[in-house]
């Protein structure tokens, strides 16, 4: 099957370069999120050893059996609550550096080809600067988040695993207490969706990036940064007003999609708590629809410049 995946059969220009994106990138793409998922579960591991049998929560000492009893006395729908939201939650290191590698991928998509020199064979092939500017931006919107919740998936079954070993020796069943309560393909399915839907909100940022990476001489990241900064400083100071930082603050953390005013502060509490039908129900304001428009018009331009452009 993977032979299949990575052979070209015929001409297939697209999936050419979608490979190519994959061989460049795949440190951001499949190291990332292992290396972080690895160290996640050492440190679980070692923290599961130092704790003992006695866990300190709000300064009262509570024994395994004790908190195992206490949520075996709570409902079941509680019970999945609670376990789905630790599970959500617990992936936020993963996400993080996923988060990460799909910036700075944006910041080099462009630059880099042009830094080594092999965006001239590139343009030598029968592939348009269309294609090249989408599979890079599929690969940092899609591929890289998908990727990386492959792992989350990996480090939850890790969880309710080591979940299981500390209902041995108890009357207590790991099945009903944990695995029973927690819907996995739904979870996929969420997690999935706001992924789709976050970088959809977050389209114009990235495509941001991009086009500083079509642009930029050296340091794509100063380039991106530094005259936003300078605009939202000039309008802080001259319109008392910060219409642009709660853009890119609100779209960066997808504040947009859980309903929160503040665009640069989650409420993780609300991890868990929202349907896919939440999530997808984002899309209907008109801020949604408006970042598109900008999105286009920036992908436009990067198209435009790369296809100018050689060095």
């Amino acid at each position: 099957m993977l032979a299949s995946i990575i052979k070209i059969n015929g001409y297939n220009p697209f999936k050419a370069l979608m490979l190519r994106e994959y061989w460049e990138n795949r440190r951001a793409i499949f190291t990332t999120p292992l290396v972080i998922t690895g160290i996640s579960m050492v440190l679980i591991i070692i923290s599961m050893g130092l704790l003992g049998r006695s866990i300190n929560i709000d300064g009262h000492s509570y024994t395994l059996n004790e908190m195992i009893a206490n949520m075996s006395a709570q409902k079941a729908q509680d019970i999945s609550a609670h376990i789905n939201h630790i599970l959500m939650v617990s992936t936020l290191p993963i996400m993080i550096g996923a988060w990460f590698c799909m910036v700075f991928t944006a910041l080099g998509a462009l630059y880099d080809e042009r830094k080594d020199n092999s965006i001239l064979f590139w343009k030598s092939m029968p592939v348009s600067d269309l294609q090249t500017v989408l599979a890079k931006l599929l690969n940092v919107m899609l591929v890289i988040p998908f990727v990386a919740i492959g792992f989350t998936v990996i480090f939850q079954v890790f969880l309710l695993i080591v979940g299981s070993f500390t209902t041995l020796g108890t009357e207590y069943s790991a099945w009903d207490l944990l695995w029973s309560s927690t819907n996995f393909p739904l979870m996929v399915f969420s997690e999935m969706t706001y992924m789709i839907i976050y970088g959809l909100w977050a389209l114009p940022i990235f495509a941001w990036f991009m086009l500083v990476s079509v642009i930029a001489k050296r340091t794509p990241l100063l380039l991106a940064t530094i005259p936003v900064a300078l605009v939202i400083l000039f309008e802080t100071l001259f319109f008392q007003s910060e219409y642009l930082a709660r853009f890119i603050g609100m779209r960066l953390t997808g504040a947009h999609i859980f309903g929160t005013d503040d665009g640069f502060g989650l409420n993780f509490t609300s991890l868990g708590a929202h349907t896919p039908l939440d999530i997808i129900q984002s899309a209907a304001q008109p801020e949604f629809w408006f970042g598109l428009a900008i999105a286009a018009a920036i992908l436009y331009a990067t198209i435009l410049l790369r296809k100018r452009n050689s060095l």
